[in-house]
């Protein structure tokens, strides 16, 4: 008996851990349950934080990882939070701070749950692994199916990034381009894993362990700061890693290391926004994108088509947390990126600026006050899609 489960997050139905998508009962997707109680009976979450073991591993006991399953990794986690120090005249004179996830061993936040995942791939004994991904699920897959020793296979459409792809094949990956958007590169994806009995890494809520990973996060944020942000500022095309985030807070309330949550912002290009444009319009289901989803922000261009109802759930945490969506357009995208680059020392792929670029939108909309403490998560490195902004600073086109 282990101390996780899968349930259910439209009829709460309880599922052994075993390689799941969709609840049995009603198909809803799932999401990994802990007993808490006797987790933190063992070992309080302090004691896990002050583990000297870098990364994400010190925390396995809230990981969905049984007890004699080696981990999958290359070092993820423990990346920087960097108070900002050149930004002040744009923030409106709040405390801003960057978590810096570029640092990870495949320069994006993908890899915690790629790590998770994979390692959950080996413990149920699997040997095949599928995804469909934009870029950075793909090159993180890829690099952790090789360390784990796994055959793996991508769905990418034909828009990713040429250097993304590049990555992925020298891990050895096979690759597929899909015809169309992520939507369509996930439903081939599904298709793919279904026939093979192959693990399916996609990084939207299908996977409930991989999901897990993004717990991180939040425990690094509090222990680098010693407090609790009144902003999480996160880019997101389905969203788990800002529901992941806020679970990681949730968790810390629950062992009373914490006594309040932050608010999380949902960040989205202007171009493709489902969540921004349900969140606006007072909504509490969000429909798919229809129409263009052309933005240069590729990583998080998802239009939602085949599941809308995952945005569904991050709307639900954002409007729990009392945040905000807000969508940017890509000329901030640019001009931020620029910024960001200039003032402090980070360059950042075109979808993970969206965060900063959010920052001044909220300020400019007086939603964060003079005096809060705000963290933007910078989820990967610009060296990752530099022939798309080369492209578009000298013809501005994608």
């Amino acid at each position: 008996m282990y101390d996780f489960w899968l349930t259910c997050t439209r009829c709460g139905t309880g599922h052994p851990a075993l390689p799941l998508y969709r609840c049995r009962a009603c198909g809803g997707s799932l999401e990994v349950s802990y007993d808490y109680k006797a987790i933190f009976s063992r070992l309080p979450f302090e004691r896990m934080a002050a583990r000297t073991s870098p990364g994400i591993w010190k925390y396995r006991e809230l990981l969905p990882v049984f007890p004699d399953t080696d981990p999958v990794t290359l070092g993820e986690g423990g990346t920087p939070l960097l108070p900002s120090g050149r930004m002040g005249s744009t923030t409106g004179g709040f405390r801003l701070y960057l978590k810096n996830e570029s640092a990870n061993p495949t320069l994006a936040f993908k890899d915690r749950p790629l790590s998770v995942a994979l390692t959950a791939a080996r413990q149920f004994g699997l040997t095949e692994v599928v995804c469909a991904s934009t870029g950075n699920t793909g090159v993180a897959a890829s690099a952790y199916a090789a360390r784990a020793g796994l055959r793996c296979t991508v769905y990418v459409p034909a828009a990713a990034p040429a250097e993304k792809l590049e990555a992925m094949k020298a891990y050895g990956t096979v690759l597929e381009t899909v015809t169309g958007s992520f939507s369509d590169a996930y439903a081939a994806s599904a298709g793919e894993a279904l026939r093979l009995g192959a693990f399916n890494l996609t990084s939207t809520y299908l996977n409930p362990y991989a999901v897990e990973g993004n717990k991180t996060l939040a425990y690094e944020i509090f222990a680098s700061l010693q407090t609790v942000p009144d902003w999480i500022i996160i880019p997101v095309g389905a969203g788990p890693l800002l529901s992941g985030c806020y679970k990681g807070f949730r968790e810390m309330l629950l062992a009373g290391v914490i006594d309040r949550l932050p608010r999380m912002v949902g960040v989205q290009a202007s171009g493709c926004a489902p969540i921004v444009r349900a969140f606006q319009a007072g909504e509490q289901e969000v429909r798919p994108w229809s129409g263009s989803t052309a933005t240069l922000a590729s990583g998080i261009a998802d239009p939602l088509s085949t599941y809308p109802e995952d945005g569904t759930r991050t709307l639900a945490v954002i409007r729990e947390s009392g945040g905000a969506a807000v969508g940017v357009s890509d000329p901030e995208i640019l001009r931020c990126r620029r910024m960001l680059a200039e003032r402090e020392g980070i360059l950042a792929e075109l979808s993970s600026v969206t965060a900063v670029a959010a920052v001044e939108a909220l300020c400019g909309s007086g939603a964060i006050r003079a005096g809060e403490l705000v963290t933007a998560v910078v989820t990967g490195h610009g060296i990752k899609d530099m022939t798309a902004a080369i492209n578009f600073e000298k013809t501005g086109v994608e």
